[in-house]
């Protein structure tokens, strides 16, 4: 059966080996890991992950079509999922996994959004997405620094690793993408205080150029924070907004 490409689902496969062996390496993968690869698509990073034998290896992956490919090309060793990986509950598995993926451009952050959702089980992350996203999730001040990084980086060291030429996909996209690493910091929370931090940096970071007194519609600020009123949040690191929420909400 002749395999199409959907451009819904963002679907651009990894064709140079010599990148895929470098995504694999990045993870270090041993005999002992547990792995989860989401978005497999044709398998080319699978295929890299077995020739590591790792303990076990599940694939999650949206594309029916893709689904039946990947079980008839790897059959018991590989679990195959066919689900949807910005809502599938990762909670299920157990023990602590590492992730691998080419998260498909148009629902990278919301992958990602899941997976902190589904941290208890998150060992470390190596993934690839468009340059620009990759960018704005490593980023921890200026322009490209908005909420989800604010959000993300008490729980995880994000690392960019390198770049990857659109030659390097078929079909080619028409930006770079940048694979990165995320590592947890061993920082928590419980659930509802984390609903409540991202409604608190969604509203901080919502107009962009407003000052936080403004976003937050607040007159007052806590004692030891009123310097921040005239601040923009993206002037302000991960930890310090993290210490203005925790202040209010001790208010």
């Amino acid at each position: 059966m002749k395999m199409k490409l959907k451009k819904s689902l963002g679907q651009h496969f990894l064709r140079d080996k010599n990148v895929v062996k470098r995504i694999v390496d990045a993870g270090n993968v041993s005999p002992e890991d547990r792995i989860v690869e989401i978005g497999p698509g044709g398998g080319a990073l699978t295929e890299e992950i077995l020739k590591r034998k790792p303990k076990e290896l599940v694939l999650i992956e949206l594309d029916p079509q893709w689904v039946e490919h990947l079980k008839g090309k790897f059959g018991n060793p590989v679990k195959v999922i066919n689900a949807d990986a910005t809502e599938f509950d990762f909670s299920q598995l157990d023990g602590k996994w590492k992730f691998f993926g080419n998260l498909p451009y148009n629902v990278s952050t919301a992958i990602i959004r899941n997976l902190l959702k589904h941290r208890s089980v998150f060992k470390e992350g190596i993934f690839m997405v468009q340059k620009e996203v990759a960018d704005r999730l490593a980023a921890t001040k200026g322009k490209e620094y908005g909420y989800l990084p604010a959000l993300l980086h008490p729980f995880f060291r994000i690392e960019k690793l390198f770049d990857v030429h659109p030659r390097a996909f078929i079909p080619p996209p028409k930006v770079w993408s940048t694979v990165f690493r995320m590592v947890p910091t061993g920082f928590d929370m419980e659930e509802g205080e984390l609903l409540s931090f991202e409604s608190f940096l969604k509203k901080a970071f919502s107009h962009r150029r407003k000052k936080l007194k403004k976003n937050l519609g607040l007159k007052t600020f806590p004692e030891g924070f009123e310097e921040l009123s005239n601040r923009r949040a993206e002037e302000l690191p991960p930890e310090k907004l993290l210490s203005l929420f925790r202040a209010l909400k001790g208010n």
